[in-house]
């Protein structure tokens, strides 16, 4: 996120983190090419992950100028198309931009997640992109879903997840959700879990539906 201008840069980067207190900032941007970097980045992670996670290699992902899909990546070979969405709610961040913290008061207590809501939201997310989808006469091939919520993390999904059946969309072949980094995990790639769907041949047909319903 540093170009030529360096200490300017940086500074502008961490302005556009911090307007919204903490909350979903790693995916703030401002302009196009700030959204093209966060994508980009984005793309990234949920690739290092899937190579941790599921043994799958991936190359370095390119930018799409002309999305959808926002990304194209190699995946044992084999090209895909990758949209990224968010999972947030976008009135809670419209307050925290406005100077109400996430850590406390009535906005805290607002932010709190359960099992209903967490699995409401995400067939929420999903549909809502499929439905664009479809509405183009187009399917993509994986949906990353990227969590941006400061009050949710991978174990309570984890948990959350287990037992349940994401219902899959038609023009979405594959679904993932992905958290960011979480330092409390000791391993260096985010959070990942396969919501549904054959990534590619013989090595995905063995991944589970969700990682989180073989939890112990």
């Amino acid at each position: 996120m540093i170009d030529s201008d360096g200490k300017n840069d940086l500074s502008r980067w961490v302005g556009i983190m911090n307007r919204t207190n903490g909350y979903g900032s790693i995916f703030n941007y401002d302009t196009a090419a700030d959204k093209a970097i966060v994508e980009l980045s984005t793309c990234r992670e949920w690739c290092r992950s899937i190579a941790a996670e599921f043994d799958l290699t991936a190359d370095e992902p390119k930018h799409n100028p002309n999305d959808p899909p926002d990304c194209y990546v190699s995946i044992e070979g084999q090209r895909f198309g990758v949209e990224l969405a968010q999972l947030v709610e976008s009135e809670h961040k419209q307050r925290a931009a406005k100077d109400e913290t996430p850590y406390a008061g009535q906005l805290f207590q607002d932010m709190q997640w359960s099992k209903e809501r967490f699995i409401q939201r995400l067939s929420e997310v999903l549909k809502k992109k499929g439905d664009k989808y479809r509405q183009s006469g187009q399917c993509v091939d994986v949906l990353v879903i990227h969590s941006g919520e400061t009050w949710l993390n991978s174990a309570q999904a984890r948990e959350w997840l287990a037992g349940v059946d994401i219902e899959r969309h038609p023009s979405i072949e594959s679904a993932f959700l992905l958290f960011e980094y979480e330092p409390g995990r000791e391993v260096r790639h985010w959070p990942v879990f396969c919501l549904y769907g054959d990534l590619i041949g013989a090595r995905s047909r063995n991944m589970p539906v969700s990682p989180a319903a073989n939890a112990p």
